[in-house]
């Protein structure tokens, strides 16, 4: 009966190979051997309780298929702990574990290694030149200059960009645990299924012995109190090792809601740099070299009237300049200003367009990482306040909203208290200087 389970594990291992492909094959399946054989049961010894989970967990359905398809009759898999296997159960787990972190969340973009994202493609300008000096910096200096770095503003203004050209330009990137770069997303996920499956020594091991750290959307830390204390002892481990760590968010550090200020103050330690919209001579250096690589030509004007209309995000630009190339493919014509204009309508701001109530809440809600409605809502905790009392001043500055209007709107507050915030920000935006670069940069997010 042994022989005809050797055989028939042979046979199933066959099937599994061509099916899962050589590197789960050598990563789950060559450290397992055929202990019993029976009429509707197919016994594996496998060498730890680890692998015997996942195995059932992930790859059951197709194990039975084969084994049943080659005995002829329906066949359910077993998996035992065989302790003659125990020798290569350390190296099994340590690598298993590993490559189950990366099953649960992918680590980077899918075009982390693309030409695109390279600091010789970054068009610099004033909106984003402390970033880009400071990105360079880390670069020729790295966990000696700047660190940490914490890159912060709107989406789409190219911090991912500058993430991936760090993670690209640092010596020595490729060698697996020299680098780590993963969202706050994938970060959170892992260490959740660490938890789940045991292998915390294998999480902690692969973020606290890199060098280079890089981690994205740390605003989605925000509300994860367990997350957030892991990577408060990741970051110090990795501090008191001379490791370089890379930060962006959508938000300052001290705006991002229910971030413990243990945290805050860590990434406060080194330099914070913010990556505003870009202004029209950054914007028509953006177009036209997007244009290039598309092998797209526009007419001086036209360049002109996009660059000038077109104030979002760098991705708007790309988006138009995608656009443009389709429309220019498909009437196989020269695009017009007026051709521009039509088909870029979605994109193109408009001047006239009053700023409102509702807009002014979206925005400080999303740039202070707080859902929609916080803001208007009772609450009175220190990040919620300080976004309410930013929208008011805002309403007042840039829509010249009465007091009681704006009191109405943020959830029926009184005259003086309306009069009380807007005096407390206008103090705040004269005596700090970095307060007051921030409630500018918010300002900009307004079509003015």
């Amino acid at each position: 009966m042994e022989a005809t389970a050797a055989v028939i594990w042979e046979q199933v291992l066959t099937d599994i190979r061509s099916e899962v492909g050589e590197t789960r094959f050598n990563l789950w399946f060559t450290n397992t051997v055929a202990v019993d054989c029976k009429s509707d049961s197919l016994t594996v010894g496998v060498p730890s309780t680890f692998v015997a989970e996942w195995l059932e967990t992930h790859y059951a359905r197709i194990l039975a298929a084969s084994a049943s398809r080659r005995l002829g009759c329906a066949v359910k898999p077993r998996f035992v702990v065989d302790g003659g296997l125990f020798r290569g159960k350390v190296l099994q787990e340590s690598v298993a574990k590993n490559e189950l972190l990366d099953e649960v969340a992918p680590a980077a973009p899918a075009d982390f290694e693309a030409s695109k994202y390279t600091l010789e493609n970054f068009v610099v300008g004033p909106c984003n030149s402390v970033a880009y000096a400071a990105v360079r910096k880390v670069i020729e200096s790295p966990g000696k200059a700047y660190n940490p770095l914490f890159l912060h503003g709107g989406v789409g203004l190219g911090k991912t960009h500058l993430l991936v050209a760090i993670a690209n330009s640092i010596k020595g990137n490729r060698r697996r645990g020299t680098i780590e770069y993963v969202s706050a997303e994938a970060f959170t996920n892992r260490f959740i299924a660490a938890l789940k499956y045991g292998s915390l020594d294998a999480f902690r091991a692969r973020y606290r012995k890199t060098k280079l750290l890089v981690i994205d959307d740390v605003h989605f830390l925000a509300n994860k109190p367990a997350t957030q204390d892991e990577f408060l002892n990741t970051f110090n481990a990795l501090s008191r090792d001379g490791a370089q760590i890379v930060m962006a968010s959508d938000s300052h550090p001290k705006l991002i809601a229910k971030l413990k200020e243990t945290l805050v103050t860590r990434f406060l330690s080194g330099m914070v740099a913010r990556l505003d919209k870009p202004g029209y001579q950054t914007r028509l250096e953006i177009l036209n070299r997007k244009c290039a690589r598309r092998n797209l030509v526009l007419a001086p004007e036209v360049s002109d009237f996009v660059a000038r209309r077109l104030k979002g995000s760098v991705r708007e630009i790309e988006g138009a300049v995608n656009t443009l190339a389709a429309v220019a493919s498909i009437s196989r014509a020269p695009v017009t200003s007026a051709i521009a204009s039509e088909v870029l309508r979605s994109l193109i701001d408009d001047k006239s367009r009053p700023v409102r109530l509702p807009e002014i809440d979206s925005v400080v809600s999303a740039y202070s990482g707080l859902p929609e409605g916080q803001i208007r809502s009772a609450r009175r905790t220190r990040s919620v306040s300080q976004a309410r009392h930013i929208a008011m001043y805002l309403a007042r500055q840039l829509g010249g909203f009465s007091y009681e209007e704006i009191g109405t709107y943020f959830g029926g507050r009184n005259h003086s208290s309306v009069v009380a915030a807007v005096g407390k920000i206008s103090r705040m935006t004269r005596d700090d200087g970095e307060f007051a670069r921030e409630v500018s940069a918010l300002k900009s997010e307004f079509a003015q």
